[in-house]
């Protein structure tokens, strides 16, 4: 399974232009691991909670990944 990095920019999202791709392992889990260092919200609305679990279950699944992303 290939994961991968997008990093795009502009005034708003719908405006935003691709600015690089990477499926670089230590990037990609160098993101993954800053986007875990962000606190956990608490939030009160279930769904978002769960999605929220969700979210950061699959980010500590990534950042674990061997170096051979995308190798099969």
């Amino acid at each position: 399974m290939t994961t991968f990095v997008a990093l795009y920019r502009g005034k708003t999202i719908a405006e935003a232009k691709l600015v690089a791709v990477t499926a670089d392992p230590t990037l990609v889990s160098a993101v993954a691991t800053s986007l875990l260092d962000t606190p956990d919200t608490q939030n009160t609305d279930p769904v978002i909670a769960t999605l929220d679990r969700g979210r950061r279950g699959a980010l500590r699944l990534i950042q674990k990944e061997p170096d051979h992303h995308g190798v099969e």
